[in-house]
């Protein structure tokens, strides 16, 4: 992963991946130094956890690295996934046959050797490789998904643009990033706020928008993401409306169409302190839901997506 974004796939699937079972982001694979974006090694007694995460969680039900790319592969960018792959595969059987030999001296039973996995994640179609490498679809599986190399070789491509666009892929894209990233935020922004993919992924996010908004510049797809943030969580309102409600501060629904704007602006504000952990005492709370101003309301809102502290959204410039 060699993009600005390239830490937005590891925190996701380590968040997502991380309760059930042992995942490890940037897993360095010996004998050579070569480090895995993700491995994960999926703990039988959480199977209920990887059932949330849809296609990512079946990704994950066994032994696996995950290598993550915001654009189609190359040839060489595949035969380095492949080389950790194998490196990685050949030193878990290192460990194994000495396992196996402690156990069978001590009269126990050695257990069986997990094989592992390898999920190429890409954001657009490696069209040259599905190609070149005759890669099938995996039955099964939803459109775009391919298998490669069987039981011998055990890898697997996920094509994020081909996937459905439904919630079942969502962590999935969102960890693709590339052109799919502002779709994937979208549809996040569209679920019950106690969905579990945004308890997942909606506070990496808006940690990675408050970093990018703190750059003196920022690339033309940097600055999408934020754009994209804020007006998802424009979107979204309806959520910070259901807050100011949760909060007895609501003033009703019947007092006119400016009044309701104003509230839900208000109840968006407080959600994002929320979600991204900043405390609001109710002094603070009663003020921004008294705000009838609209410009006001969205000033803090941009500053909210970014601030560092509750000062830096409700004090103004004189």
């Amino acid at each position: 992963m060699r993009n600005r974004f390239d830490q937005l796939a590891k925190q996701i699937g380590k968040e997502a991946l991380g309760p059930s079972g042992a995942t490890v982001a940037h897993d360095e694979i010996s004998p050579e130094t070569q480090h895995a974006d993700l491995r994960h090694e999926p703990d039988p007694a959480h199977e209920a956890e990887r059932a949330r995460l849809g296609l990512l969680g079946r990704l994950a039900a066994v032994l696996c690295l995950i290598e993550i790319y915001g654009h189609a592969p190359d040839g060489e960018e595949f035969r380095a996934c492949l080389a950790k792959h194998i490196a990685f595969w050949q030193q878990r059987a290192r460990k194994g046959r000495v396992h196996r030999k402690r156990q069978e001296k001590q009269q126990r039973s050695p257990g069986v050797l997990v094989e592992p996995f390898l999920w190429i994640i890409t954001a657009g179609a490696p069209t040259a490789l599905l190609t070149k490498l005759k890669l099938t679809r995996a039955p099964g599986w939803p459109a775009g998904v391919y298998f490669f190399g069987e039981d011998v070789l055990r890898v697997g491509f996920v094509v994020a643009s081909e996937l459905p666009r439904d919630r079942s892929t969502l962590l999935v894209r969102l960890m693709a990033a590339g052109p799919l990233l502002r779709q994937a935020i979208e549809d996040l922004g569209r679920l019950p706020a106690d969905a579990h993919e945004r308890a997942v992924a909606e506070q990496i996010l808006l940690n990675l928008q408050h970093a990018l908004g703190k750059k003196p510049s920022r690339t033309p797809e940097e600055q999408e993401f934020i754009v994209t943030m804020h007006n998802t969580w424009e979107k979204a309102r309806e959520l910070g409306r259901a807050e100011g409600r949760d909060e007895g501060r609501a003033e009703g629904r019947n007092e006119g169409r400016a009044e309701g704007r104003a509230e839900t602006r208000a109840g968006a504000v407080l959600t994002v302190l929320r979600v991204r952990g900043i405390a609001v005492p109710d002094a603070a709370r009663e003020r921004i839901l008294a705000q009838r101003d609209p410009g006001q309301l969205e000033r803090w809102l941009e500053k909210a997506a970014v601030a560092a502290s509750l000062d830096e959204v409700l004090d103004e410039p004189s």
